[in-house]
């Protein structure tokens, strides 16, 4: 019955070709219309996931509270020096601070007000001291400067001090680091290398540590998710006023944007990079795998237009069913075309061979006999094994398997009758004498006359592939997707080093303070656990002592650091006489030490320069020095802190208006390593089961989408298995079917696990198209064996199951030549399992079958 309705179908499609390709037409421009009008993108990676979840509804609750560390830019200023970082952070953040129309928030993460005023407290006060005792052994020659913040006042104090030192040869050792530091410097500006000299380094007389390198601006972009890039404009606008401001590797500054908003931004531009001989290398295969399979244009061209029309219509049947497709249920078009160009190359071979052996006059009508089981069954049993991921709690799959569902019933449909109107208008003339497999011949009967070995070597395969599937991993990392050569991800995993800055912390939020300092405790005694900051994290110990220390070197320095009168601007000339003066009286006084007759050279060859070079002067020598002492003169007007005085910007990051409190949990080891995250999850909810945040919502994401496909996997397996069961009614035929597919799967496994090849979220998403197409690929075959063809290899079905798979491994498998690593690695999986599931059709199925029944015909 069913061959006699797709018979009659082709045969309408035959008869009114022309009106069925105009309507075509017609339907095709209006659906194209509407979904360009209509159809939006959602790149908010965390909208694929239910928001019912658990763990979703404690992030949701955690944002909530604390929005501020949602969506997060991060800008990372790397400095040669503590200065130039400091300057270039606070120069950075003005800008981003003025655009409220491009940031709804920007902090500094360790800079900013609170840490000028509060940040010698954290020091150790043995430290607090020793820098004390250096600005007052500075004292002498920072007044003179602060009156007088010029290049004249620098080396007027220089000369000052170099005679007097003279007159004390026990303490020419205090000008040598001055000495040096301003030598290298100078030389550097002579030489026009930019690097302004550090005064913080120069004055407080502490070694510099690698934190004091690197300032964060923390700072959430107002993005626009319906563009591939949602945060595009921000990132930008960061981009260009790095440039105006000069921040560059010449001045001694390096800037990167890292975090979650510049990683998914990076990641989208990074996805086709290096595509393009991919790409055409792609386009060459495809074309020629078709021409070889089909052998005629005009057929390839027929192909084409069904495989392009049905496109534009699931995506118009994705516009209305989901409206925005997100970066999983994007993936139905490759879906799609894989199994559009299956049906597309299986009919247009069918109907060469009906060319080849009757002729043009019922050619169409013979083929849609023909076809019409394979592709009905094989379309329905596709089309439920992806409805099978629409239950899911993944909703990226759940869209996809509602796409891909509706995509199926298009491509059958227009494979049934555009397919066959086009071909009835082009008539296109088929090249050579047969459609099927010349040495599939030989080959069939080999694997008949060996049936039992090859079943046994088969065996073995699967007792090794189900002995390693144990061992096959998924690797939810998200950060393992990406290109490490890109800057976000440069930046992040250079910040991963720092332990108290690792981006992947665990959140907890506990009911008020007594709770918060009884859980930081346990939590801390954790092997896995780095550190755990709250509230009271911001609020110094032993205080007492230390403003004690800074209350004495305010006594002493108050008057220096704001001087009441300040020097008029010297001229050119006076300029040029202050350096040949120092140089002059270093000379003079010091003739014995090295560095003062270096720096008297280097004076020399300054004032004899053009002027033009004493702003550059000026910047790189002596403007640094008046933010460290504004940030100093900050720094002696701190009071006590606790919790309840801490400044509102700080407060509100770690207390919520309701009263709740946050704790931070730091990871102990390396973040980036799968297994270290999931310990520290695993441990710290041992602790707080209600634990969220980003290292959480990296390991719960990766359990369900694991989950998803699990259980969608089962639920379409099963529910193929049903729906055949019930169409070809014998429990045999539905095992021909389904036993290919437990093969290329354990066969795929063995290849994965013993290549170290991992499941990730990027190639997981390979499995449904794998799935449709194994089963459309055994449905093929089981009906040709149920119809008596005892030789499959050699028959124009097995010719297009061959050209079928290598057109779609040609298709999607240039994708492993992508310089993105999840992209390289979703394009390796499928080439590794499409010629696994080749191998498992035209070396197993021929013996798993064995010969045709006696009576085909009792069997359809």
């Amino acid at each position: 019955m069913l061959e006699k309705l797709v018979g009659a179908i082709v045969a309408w499609s035959e008869r009114r070709a022309l009106l069925l390709l105009i309507l075509s037409a017609l339907l095709t421009a209006g659906a194209g219309v509407f979904t360009a009008r209509n159809l939006g993108m959602d790149t908010d990676t965390a909208n694929m996931i239910s928001p019912d979840l658990p763990w979703r509804k404690d992030l949701t609750h955690f944002n909530s509270l604390f929005p501020q560390n949602t969506g997060l830019l991060v800008v990372m200023i790397d400095g040669k020096t503590p200065d130039v970082a400091e300057d270039a952070a606070a120069a950075l953040f003005a800008k981003i601070e003025a655009r409220r129309d491009l940031f709804s928030t920007a902090r500094r993460a360790d800079g900013g007000a609170f840490f000028e005023r509060y940040g010698l407290l954290f020091l150790p006060t043995e430290q607090v001291q020793k820098i004390a005792d250096a600005v007052i052994e500075a004292q002498q020659f920072i007044g003179p400067l602060m009156q007088d913040p010029t290049l004249h006042g620098l080396f007027g104090t220089l000369a000052f001090f170099a005679e007097h030192v003279a007159e004390q040869p026990g303490s020419i050792g205090r000008l040598e680091k001055p000495l040096a530091s301003i030598s290298a410097t100078l030389s550097d500006a002579l030489s026009g290398k930019r690097q302004a000299m550090s005064w913080a380094t120069l004055l407080l007389d502490r070694p510099t540590e690698a934190r004091d390198l690197r300032r964060l601006i923390l700072t959430q972009p107002n993005r626009d998710f319906a563009a591939l890039k949602p945060g595009a404009a921000a990132t930008n606008f960061v981009r260009e006023s790095i440039k105006e401001l000069g921040l560059t590797a010449d001045t001694g500054v390096t800037v990167r944007l890292t975090g979650p908003v510049a990683l998914n931004d990076d990641e989208f531009a990074t996805v086709a990079e290096g595509m393009g001989w991919a790409l055409l290398i792609s386009t060459v295969l495809v074309l020629l795998w078709l021409f070889l399979a089909l052998r005629s244009f005009k057929l390839i061209l027929a192909t084409f237009i069904t495989l392009v029309v049905g496109l534009i219509l699931t995506f118009a049947f994705a516009t209305l069913a989901v409206g925005k497709l997100n970066l999983i249920s994007v993936a139905f078009a490759v879906m799609f075309i894989g199994l559009s160009i299956d049906f597309g190359i299986q009919f247009g071979v069918r109907y060469g061979q009906e060319r080849l052996e009757g002729g043009l006059e019922g050619a169409l009508v013979c083929c849609g006999i023909a076809m019409a089981r394979p592709l009905t069954l094989a379309a329905i049993a596709i089309a439920v094994g992806f409805a099978a991921f629409v239950p899911t709690d993944y909703r990226g799959v759940s869209e996809l398997g509602l796409i891909a569902t509706a995509g199926m019933a298009i491509t059958l449909g227009l494979n049934l009758t555009l397919l066959p109107a086009l071909l009835a208008l082009m008539k296109p003339s088929i090249l050579g004498s047969e459609m099927g497999l010349a040495w599939g011949k030989p080959v069939d009967s080999w694997l008949i006359r060996h049936r039992w070995p090859v079943l046994a070597g088969w065996g073995v395969v699967a007792i090794v592939g189900l002995a390693l599937s144990p061992r096959l991993e998924f690797d939810f990392h998200p950060l393992h997707l990406k290109d490490p050569k890109v800057e976000s991800m440069a930046a992040i995993l250079d910040l991963m080093k720092d332990p108290i800055r690792s981006p992947y912390a665990i959140e907890i939020v506990v009911p008020n303070a007594e709770a918060a300092e009884k859980l930081k405790p346990e939590l801390a005694k954790l092997r896995e656990v780095h550190a755990v900051i709250s509230a009271s994290s911001f609020v110094p110990k032993d205080q007492d002592d230390k403003l004690a220390i800074l209350g004495d070197l305010q006594l002493l320095m108050g008057l220096t650091l704001e001087p009441l009168s300040t020097r008029p601007t010297p001229s050119i000339e006076e300029t040029r006489a202050a350096l040949k003066e120092c140089a002059a009286k270093l000379r003079q006084s010091l003739p014995s030490s090295d560095k003062a007759q270096q720096l008297a050279r280097l004076l020399d060859q300054a004032a004899a320069a053009d002027p033009a070079i004493y702003p550059e002067l000026q910047r790189m020598l002596v403007d640094g020095l008046m933010p460290r002492m504004k940030m100093l003169a900050s720094a002696l007007k701190a009071t006590p802190l606790t919790v309840d005085t801490l400044p509102e910007e700080i407060k509100s990051q770690w207390i919520a208006p309701n009263g709740e409190m946050r704790l931070t949990v730091m990871p102990k080891g390396d973040s980036n390593d799968s297994a270290v995250l999931a310990n520290f999850v695993t441990a710290v909810r041992s602790v707080a089961p209600e634990a969220t945040g980003p290292a959480v919502q990296i390991y719960e994401s990766g359990r369900a989408v694991t989950k998803a496909f699990q259980m969608a996997s089962i639920t379409a397996v099963i529910a193929i298995a049903v729906l055949l069961f019930a169409i070809l009614r014998r429990p045999r035929d539905v095992a021909y079917v389904m036993l290919p597919l437990l093969m290329t799967a354990l066969g795929t496994i063995i290849v994965c696990v013993t290549f170290g090849l991992k499941l990730d979220f990027a190639n997981i998403i390979a499995l449904p198209l794998l799935l449709g197409i194994g089963v459309a690929f055994d449905i093929y075959f089981v009906v040709n064996w149920r119809r008596g063809i005892d030789n499959p290899i050699a028959t124009s079905t097995a010719r297009a199951v061959l050209f079928s798979a290598l057109t779609t491994g040609s298709s999607f498998g240039s994708l492993a030549l992508s310089s993105h690593p999840g992209t390289a690695r979703m394009g390796m999986l499928l080439l590794i399992s499409l010629a696994i599931l080749l191998v498992v059709i035209f070396a197993f199925m021929p013996v798993l079958m064995g010969k045709p029944p006696a009576k085909a015909a009792a069997t359809e």
